[in-house]
């Protein structure tokens, strides 16, 4: 072998180890809930990418998806759509508040009802209220749809009820949104809760609860009952390009998100009743 071939080689070997390298540090992946992807994070990593030219894979999963895959190292970012684990949060996991969104109860397009109590909905999906005439509907039964997932996480359908086992038995559990959207449109007497952001008015009607509609305003001044709150999780502090998303997100990146959603630091604080503590607003800066 020449000395000139293998000078060729060892500068082929070269380019090749810094062209990988600059695409290991030119890529993220994002990877979480539905809602969020749904949501606008695909329409805002797009935007990062014109920006920055550091490419964001995103891919559609559940909150334990974003965990487990943030966990391996083969996740850049998660996104949840519960609250984050104690013991995640122990095992380094750093969570980033994002955005609330609103959890809806829907009926079919057909039914009259058009708002329900907080109460009453409780009465519904526990199966103390089994018939639409109870709560000045048709003389229909109740047919309950749920989808339980994150049952080992708070700060979701837990706000309803807070344990599968006080859910009524005489219920219909699917996996997936697209499953609660599909059960609600083709079961006239049927109820169900989803995120807002996932919502699509061909198949349900949102309810009103205790008067008000639920809308990115109700959010901000905290009088709509129960919302969900979207987080970007990290294994350990964000750095680098990890770092520069995250900040985007929370900055140029809002404007890609759905009307729907209320970001965490346009919200008003909310006084706990119990150990009288303020929400604190979210920093924009990591």
């Amino acid at each position: 072998m020449s000395l000139r071939f293998m000078a060729f080689l060892i500068l082929f070997s070269s380019i090749i180890l810094s062209t990988i390298a600059y695409a290991a540090e030119n890529e993220l992946v994002w990877t979480g809930e539905r809602s969020i992807y749904y949501g606008g994070i695909v329409g805002a990593a797009e935007e990062f990418t014109k920006k920055t030219g550091i490419k964001v894979t995103t891919i559609p999963g559940g909150c334990s998806t974003a965990a487990k895959g943030v966990k391996s190292g083969k996740v850049d970012v998660g996104g949840l759509c519960c609250k984050p684990k104690e013991e995640e949060l122990k095992a380094g996991y750093k969570a980033y508040p994002l955005a609330y969104e609103a959890l809806v109860i829907i009926v079919n397009n057909a039914n009259p009802i058009t708002n329900l109590t907080v109460q009453q909905v409780r009465d519904i999906f526990s199966g103390k209220i089994k018939n639409w005439k109870e709560v000045g509907g048709q003389d229909k039964p109740i047919k309950v749809v749920t989808r339980l997932h994150c049952k080992d996480r708070e700060d979701n359908w837990k706000q309803i009820l807070n344990s599968p086992e006080l859910f009524t038995k005489d219920r219909k559990d699917v996996k997936e949104d697209q499953d609660v959207l599909l059960a609600v449109g083709n079961e006239p007497n049927s109820i169900a809760y989803i995120s807002l952001t996932m919502v699509n008015r061909k198949f349900a009607k949102v309810l009103s609860i205790n008067g008000i509609t639920p809308s990115r305003e109700s959010l901000i001044d905290n009088t709509y009952p129960w919302k969900g709150t979207d987080y970007m999780i990290t294994m350990g502090e964000p750095t680098g390009n990890k770092k520069k998303f995250i900040e985007f997100l929370l900055t140029d990146g809002r404007k890609f998100f759905k009307k729907d959603v209320a970001f965490v630091d346009e919200v008003k604080p909310v006084v706990a009743k119990k150990k009288g503590l303020k929400e604190k607003p979210l920093k924009k800066k990591l």
